[in-house]
């Protein structure tokens, strides 16, 4: 009985910490450093033809196949979307790791975020997490140098979109049901060598957590069939002694 109690206490353990309120998920991507005659949309100031390009994407609109945001026009055709207008800042991974509410990052270069400068290498970033709602008005606060894209259900919904001095925006997310999840998604680029901020300062009218990892998932499966096993072990016992 002892046995199956703790493999179920450390199940627990992890479910929770799996589900800990007020984090998100945020993997790391990079946007290697060009001459902005290339037409690229990032470069060392705000008034390089290129990069200071601004995303054209409508309240609603939803994301790509691949998962990214579609722009439909005010980018780079060539350089900055595939063929189905998704951006393509978030596409050479980096690093992942999780963050706690309310965060902030005055520095955000690369690598990972942990960098000084962005003279070799841009950093863009995307965070999720699920937002559970509580039946009242949610209002999640960004703050972005440069572009902050905030998605709900894949469904865009908001932001700081284009190259710009540290910015902030409350983003409605609507009123969102007592005790249901919506996926959330926030994309962000810092497209300008001065300067790399992202943060979120709060959400009101609801809470935020991160995913499990798929190494997590495989994780709290074991321990499951740990604790099934524990429970029939002690049952085939029971069953000798009789």
């Amino acid at each position: 009985m002892r046995s199956k109690f703790l493999a179920a206490l450390a199940l627990f353990s992890l479910v929770s910490g799996a589900a800990s309120a007020s984090t998100m998920n945020i993997s790391y991507y990079t946007v290697p450093n060009a001459d902005p005659g290339t037409g690229t949309d990032f470069g060392p100031c705000c008034s390089s033809p290129g990069q200071a390009t601004l995303p054209n994407i409508a309240l609603g609109a939803s994301l790509g196949p691949n998962g990214l945001p579609i722009s439909i026009g005010g980018l780079n055709p060539v350089v900055a979307v595939d063929a189905f207008g998704q951006i393509q800042w978030w596409t050479t991974f980096q690093s992942s790791s999780v963050i706690s509410l309310p965060y902030s990052d005055t520095s955000v270069y690369s690598p990972g975020g942990t960098g000084s400068n962005n003279i070799t290498t841009y950093q863009t970033a995307i965070l999720s997490g699920l937002v559970l709602g509580s039946g009242a008005d949610a209002k999640l606060t960004v703050t972005g140098d440069d572009d902050v894209l905030v998605y709900l259900n894949g469904l865009y919904v908001g932001g700081t979109p284009g190259v710009h001095g540290a910015s902030t925006a409350v983003v409605d997310l609507g009123t969102l049901t007592s005790g249901t999840d919506y996926s959330l998604k926030i994309f962000y680029a810092d497209r300008a060598r001065t300067d790399a901020v992202l943060g979120i300062p709060s959400l009101d009218g609801a809470t935020v957590s991160s995913v499990p990892e798929p190494s997590t998932w495989a994780m709290m499966i074991l321990g499951f069939f740990g604790v099934g096993f524990v429970a029939y072990r002690r049952q085939g016992q029971g069953l000798r002694l009789v």
